[in-house]
C-alpha cells in the first residue's frame, strides 16, 4: 500500500533544506549557489549507458523493453557540508540519461528527453516516511531516543570507502515498474583494489576518482530489483531493507564510464549545472512513496533556486556536452 505524504510535512522538510540550509548559505555568501544535500563533489563522467536484451522475468517495457544505447553523465558526491572530510561519508551516485522517448513525469519537463537516476551507498533511508522525517528534523536527539533504528542506521552509513568506484549503491525509494514495483541497485562490475587511501586527506575521494579514471574504464551493472513480497517489501517504510533473498535483483544494463580527464575545461561545472531528481522518469515508473513525494518537490525546488542565483537556464537539457570539446581555451586541461 502507498502512504501519500502530507503537505504540512512536505512543507516541514521543505523548510529546513530550502529555507534554512540553501538559503541561508547563499545569503552568507556560497557563491556559485549548490545543493543543500549531497554538496560535496567527487567528479563528473561522461558515461554511456547499454540496455540488454529483456532477461527473463523482467516485462520489455518502458527504458528496458529493447536494447539501447544512452548517453550519460554522471554524477559522484557526498552527503557532507563544506570544511568537513571525506572519511566516513555517505556517497552518492547519480546519472542522467538522454534520448530517452517518451513523455516524462516531472513538470514542467514532461517532454525533455531525459530520465534521472539517484543512489547511494547504503540500502535504506534512515527514517521510514515524510512524517518522520519531518519529526527527526526539528528535534533529531528525541526521534533517536524514541527511535533507535534511526540511530542504528546512521551510525552504519558512515562507512569507510576506499574508492567510490568499489561502492556498490541502491535507489532507496521503490518505482512503479508495469503492474508491480521495483528499486534499482547500481553495482561495479568489478570491484577494484582499494590501494592505499590518504584517509588524512579531507579530498581523497576526488583524488582517487580523477586518477582511476585518467587510467582506464570503468563498468557497473544497473540492476532491478522487483517486488515479491508487499509485506516484507513495504513501499513506505523507507528503513526496511529489500531482502535479496525475497527478490534476486536482475542485471538489465551497463554503465560504462569511458578512460577521461575528469577536470576537462568546465566538466565539473557542466555536472554541477544539471538536476538530478529521482522523479524524473517515463510515465508509468514514477518513484513511489511519501519521502519520494517529498523529494520530488524539494529537489525541484532546490534546484530552480540554485540556477535562478548562478544565472543559468532553468530546465532539462536537450542534448548532452560533447565528451570532447572541439577546442578548449589555451593553458587549460
Amino acid at each position: 500500500m502507498i502512504e501519500y505524504a502530507k503537505a504540512a510535512d512536505i512543507a516541514c522538510i521543505e523548510n529546513v533544506f530550502i529555507d534554512q540550509v540553501q538559503k541561508k548559505r547563499i545569503a552568507a555568501g556560497q557563491c556559485p549557489a549548490r545543493r543543500p544535500v549531497f554538496l560535496r563533489l567527487h567528479g563528473i563522467a561522461h558515461a554511456y549507458l547499454d540496455v540488454l536484451p529483456v532477461p527473463e522475468g523482467i516485462a520489455a517495457i518502458g527504458l528496458f523493453a529493447k536494447p539501447a544505447r544512452h548517453t550519460a553523465w554522471v554524477r559522484f558526491s557526498s552527503d557532507i557540508p563544506d570544511g568537513k572530510p571525506d572519511f566516513k561519508s555517505t556517497v552518492g551516485v547519480s546519472f542522467k540519461l538522454f534520448d530517452v522517448p517518451g513523455k516524462k513525469s516531472l513538470e514542467p519537463d514532461q517532454h525533455a528527453p531525459t530520465v534521472d537516476f539517484l543512489f547511494q551507498n547504503y540500502p535504506v533511508f534512515f527514517v521510514d516516511d515524510a512524517a518522520g522525517f519531518c519529526r527527526f528534523l526539528q528535534d533529531s536527539k528525541s526521534y533517536i531516543a524514541q527511535h533507535p533504528a534511526t540511530g542504528k542506521i546512521l551510525a552504519e552509513m558512515e562507512k569507510v570507502v576506499p574508492t567510490v568506484l568499489g561502492e556498490k549503491v541502491w535507489s532507496v525509494i521503490p518505482f512503479r515498474f508495469g503492474n508491480t514495483y521495483c528499486k534499482y541497485l547500481l553495482e561495479p562490475e568489478h570491484v577494484p583494489d582499494p590501494g592505499s587511501p590518504d584517509y588524512n586527506d579531507p579530498d581523497y575521494l576526488a583524488k582517487d576518482l580523477q586518477l582511476r579514471l585518467a587510467n582506464q574504464s570503468f563498468r557497473y551493472r544497473l540492476l532491478i530489483q522487483l517486488q515479491r513480497d508487499p509485506l516484507r517489501m513495504p513501499l513506505d517504510r523507507a528503513t526496511q531493507d529489500w531482502a535479496e533473498s525475497l527478490s534476486a535483483p536482475v542485471h538489465v544494463a551497463t554503465l560504462t564510464l569511458p578512460a577521461q580527464n575528469i577536470n576537462a575545461h568546465s566538466q565539473a561545472v557542466y555536472g554541477e549545472g544539471l538536476a538530478f531528481n529521482p522523479a524524473r522518469t517515463l510515465r508509468g515508473f514514477e518513484a513511489v512513496g511519501s519521502i519520494a513525494e517529498a523529494r520530488r518537490l524539494i529537489y525541484r525546488v532546490s534546484a530552480d533556486l540554485r540556477r535562478d542565483v548562478n544565472g543559468q537556464v532553468v530546465g532539462e537539457p536537450q542534448v548532452p556536452r560533447p565528451e570532447v570539446l572541439p577546442v578548449t581555451p589555451a593553458n587549460q586541461p
